[in-house]
């Protein structure tokens, strides 16, 4: 996969997270409690482990900026 802003190859890898989902959540919107993400967008396709989970990504050594397809973190 291409890096779509300057065209450098990308390299597949894994997001990991601990056992609760990684969410994303905008600037203005604060924990639950200063701890849980409540709400916000899921950013997991499913758990490595019982106590992991993980999220695919690209990553543009170059940029050092990663890709997360939602679309197929939402379908699976």
């Amino acid at each position: 996969m291409q890096y779509p802003y300057c065209n450098e190859e990308m390299i597949k890898g894994f997001l990991y997270g601990d056992r609760y989902a990684l969410r994303w959540l905008p600037e203005n919107k604060k924990l639950l409690f200063g701890i849980w993400a409540k709400g916000g967008i899921k950013v997991e396709s499913y758990s490595a482990s019982f106590f992991r989970t993980r999220a695919e990504t690209h990553m543009c050594p170059s940029c050092q900026k990663m890709i997360i397809d939602l679309n197929q973190i939402n379908n699976q």
